[in-house]
């Protein structure tokens, strides 16, 4: 019994010890002042310690970091002056190469020219100091000149514009018209539609990065004879459509609707085809029909836009109508267009067999058109002088029609004006996923478009971009990382 209290009073002993020591280290952990000595806490505790201290450590660089970068000045632009002085430094060589290390001077200019060579005077003056034959400044400028890279960027003049020894080098900025994204009204933005808004957004932000004028442009497909087949499955499924909003939130089952019954009823597909032309026309109530169509799709793909920060102008064959009866006025007067055996009116175009089809026997207009309109809008009233397309290469014998007819026209000017198109071919996820095109036209994307629709694709980039970083952070520690910088940086991205 005597032992069995002593084995008692011996563990009650070691208890209080273990509590009082337990007291003494919470009470130095409470004084953030004190730096607790080695071997005054537990090793458990120092080991908790030093890990926080080395996570404080790196949420405060990163926090000084973060700070660092929103006071950074950013510039995406280049010096157009650096740039300018290492061309006429090659240029120097290249005319003189027995001169070492010569002397570049280009500054800006105030009289006839953006920007100057000064370096004529002095290297004519090295020259002649050198022991070699005396040289005049305005020798060694058009040397200088004619070792100047021919390039569109800048325009090439001689001293004798402007003063003697001078070399002047104006900055020629473009008018650009770059034509991309081109959703259809009434169906999906597919992952065609994405991957030409990105790339034409990338082009536009190059070409504006060295000073060229752009224009974007959203030639959107709402006008054809998909709105037909709408409008009157519209009239059909909602009489009173005028007078209360219809309930369409999904557009792409309204549309496959419509395209069954296009597709299964003649009396259908005669009545789409009157409403085609009816809108053409600009009746009201069809065009108030279109209209509320129109705005749903386009509700839709500015989310997609907002979230890639795209601002385009939104121009779609509609814009073009009446820009189309002048120019068909136009055609038929001067006998470039003419009626065929079917009832349609056609254009020929040089080097081409197939003729463009301007109208079609019912009096509608076609895509050859509008696209025909849009060039010379573009040309003449945006006064473009570089146009570019982005868009796929199935549309490339299509657009390569309307160029030559443009040129036949005499709209375009080989000397004033550049025009192509950046032709995306077919990619191989296609045949991956099991799809033979991405044509919406019969319901072929769908598969696809259900389960990964643009703007869940980016919300896809994002989240995964989130899991990778995620992953790097529980490295160090999964729970300070996600409460803080890592978050941050994933929703940027």
């Amino acid at each position: 019994m005597a032992d069995d209290i002593k084995q008692y009073l011996f563990r009650v002993d070691q208890a209080e010890k273990e509590i009082d020591q337990l007291k003494a280290e919470i009470k130095v952990l409470q004084d953030s002042s004190n730096v607790p000595d080695v071997g005054s806490v537990s090793s458990a505790v120092e080991k908790l310690q030093t890990e926080n201290a080395k996570l404080t450590y790196q949420l405060n660089h990163l926090k000084r970091f973060l700070q660092e970068e929103h006071l950074r000045e950013r510039s995406c632009s280049v010096s157009v002056q650096c740039m300018l002085e290492d061309v006429f430094r090659m240029a120097i060589m290249s005319a003189f190469p027995e001169l070492e290390s010569p002397a570049v001077m280009v500054t800006p200019s105030s009289k006839m020219a953006d920007y100057q060579c000064n370096s004529a005077m002095s290297l004519a003056q090295l020259i002649g100091n050198s022991g070699g034959k005396k040289i005049n400044p305005r020798e060694v400028a058009q040397a200088i000149v004619d070792k100047l890279p021919e390039t569109d960027f800048y325009e090439k003049r001689a001293s004798h514009y402007t003063s003697p020894g001078y070399t002047s080098t104006p900055v020629l900025p473009k008018r650009v018209v770059i034509d991309f994204s081109s959703p259809n009204i009434a169906k999906e933005m597919h992952v065609g539609h994405l991957r030409s808004t990105i790339i034409g957004e990338s082009i536009s932000r190059l070409l504006e990065w060295v000073g060229h004028d752009v224009l974007r442009i959203n030639h959107l497909g709402d006008w054809g004879t998909q709105f037909g087949m709408l409008i009157a499955h519209l009239q059909d499924k909602f009489p009173n459509f005028l007078k209360e909003t219809p309930p369409i939130s999904d557009l792409q089952a309204f549309y496959k609707e419509s395209k069954k019954r296009f597709d299964e009823d003649e009396e259908f597909k005669k009545r789409a085809y009157e409403c085609v032309v009816k809108l053409q026309s600009y009746e009201p109530v069809h065009y108030k029909a279109w209209q509320m169509i129109y705005q749903i799709s386009m509700n839709e793909f500015q989310k997609v836009y907002d979230r890639l920060q795209v601002h385009l102008v939104d121009r779609g064959e509609s814009f073009y109508q009446e820009r189309m009866k002048v120019l068909m006025k136009e055609l038929i007067d001067k006998g470039i267009a003419e009626k065929d055996e079917e009832g349609r009116i056609v254009m020929f175009v040089p080097g081409y067999q197939v003729p463009l089809i301007l109208v079609k026997s019912d009096g509608g207009y076609t895509y050859d058109t509008s696209d025909l309109a849009c060039i010379r809008q573009r040309l003449q009233e945006e006064k473009g002088e570089w146009l570019i397309y982005v868009v796929d290469s199935g549309q490339s014998t299509h657009l390569n029609t309307i160029y030559e007819a443009a040129r036949h026209l005499g709209w375009i000017d080989p000397a004033k004006h550049r025009v192509e198109a950046c032709w995306l071919r077919s990619c191989a996820w296609r045949r991956q996923l099991g799809l033979v095109h991405l044509s919406t036209v019969r319901g072929q994307c769908l598969k696809f478009i259900m389960v990964h629709p643009p703007l869940s694709l980016t919300a896809q980039s994002g989240s995964r971009s989130r899991d990778v970083m995620f992953s790097f952070g529980r490295c160090w520690d999964g729970g300070m990382w996600k409460g803080g910088v890592l978050v941050k940086t994933w929703g940027a991205m």
